[in-house]
């Protein structure tokens, strides 16, 4: 039997060249929609088996999404061998989804919360409140049983009269529904009327949440990988929507799917193909140059393995003659990385 296939990472854009003077990443922050998962919700063996590698290898390997953490999370992590904890509710809540052990916590201030139902209210929006048992909501608004269904959640759903009497529960956070007409005139209201006393999160252009001040997935990553003694250039992390944001920004090394959005691209260090061609293996590549040739390879369409070199074509690389990757810069680059939430 020949040696498997070697894999070089496919790398859409460089946008910085590595930074080849920091230290061995050890910890992996991994969205989860359209980045660890495929475009059809899917984790592809390919992609599990590589996160037990690199997991293998010592990394702490964390899933940071905008799901609560009753939406599949135990599942996944099960499937995925993490024990967690693990970021969900967009970084305001970080805990053991198998278990229900909190880490931490950040629930909205009683005043701002309020506020934003009032605010909610006044626009003829209905919202959607996030507790730590479950959503919480008046009415549904058409369309919303993709984000939250009482026959899917069960339990966790529950409709009241006044969601303002929720004010003593400790809500986490509170969706906006906007629908892409309204998305962008709402979210610059919302971050007019809330600076500094709420964060304005999105994932799409479906909606908005309010959080806890300074609450998003890139503070919530500095905040656990400094209770582990880890550096933010000992961190990596890949994701592909506009909550990823500051935690590609933040993160030593970030990789963006092709998918992503302009904006969120500019924020990595370098961008992958799309979820669909299982993109996320060629950011592990790259994060984990000594465990690249050991990476497993995805199929294709058709069941044969994706070739380790990329092909050429716009957007794309040749390889050199040494069979690994000539890195193309964009025009451009990231923001100066933000280390100010390191404590």
């Amino acid at each position: 039997m020949g040696r498997p296939a070697q894999r070089s990472p496919v790398i859409e854009a460089l946008l910085r060249p590595a930074p080849e003077h920091l230290p061995r990443p050890r910890f992996l922050a991994c969205d989860i929609d359209g980045t660890i998962l495929d475009e059809r919700g899917v984790l592809r063996s390919a992609v599990r088996d590589a996160i037990a590698m690199i997991a293998a290898s010592g990394v702490e390997v964390v899933l940071a999404t905008g799901r609560s953490p009753w939406a599949g999370i135990a599942d996944l992590a099960a499937r995925l061998g993490l024990a967690g904890p693990h970021i969900t509710m967009q970084g305001a809540l970080l805990s053991v989804p198998a278990t229900g052990e909190i880490h931490r916590l950040r629930a909205l201030p009683p005043g701002v919360y309020l506020e934003a139902v009032r605010f909610a209210g006044g626009l003829g929006i209905d919202p959607v409140v996030a507790l730590l048992d479950g959503h919480r909501a008046e009415r549904l608004p058409d369309g919303m049983d993709l984000f939250v269904s009482p026959l899917a959640e069960g339990r966790d759903f529950h409709y009241v009269n006044d969601l303002s009497k929720l004010v003593d529960e400790r809500p986490i956070r509170i969706f906006l529904p906007t629908g892409p007409e309204r998305h962008g005139a709402l979210r610059t209201a919302a971050e007019e009327r809330f600076a500094g006393r709420a964060s304005i999160v999105w994932s799409d252009k479906s909606g908005i949440e309010l959080l806890a001040p300074g609450s998003h997935k890139g503070e919530a990553v500095a905040w656990l990988a400094h209770t582990r003694g880890i550096g933010l250039d000992e961190v990596a992390a890949v994701g592909d929507a506009p909550n990823d944001t500051q935690m590609l920004r933040f993160a030593g090394r970030s990789a963006a799917m092709a998918s992503a959005p302009a904006d969120v691209q500019l924020a990595a260090d370098v961008v992958v193909p799309s979820s669909s061609e299982t993109g996320v293996l060629d950011a592990f590549a790259w994060f984990f140059p000594d465990l690249a040739a050991s990476l497993p390879l995805p199929k294709g369409p058709f069941g044969d393995a994706r070739g380790s070199a990329p092909e050429a074509g716009p957007g794309r690389d040749r390889p050199g003659r040494d069979g690994r990757p000539r890195w193309t810069p964009r025009a451009g680059g990231r923001p100066a990385r933000v280390d100010d939430t390191r404590h």
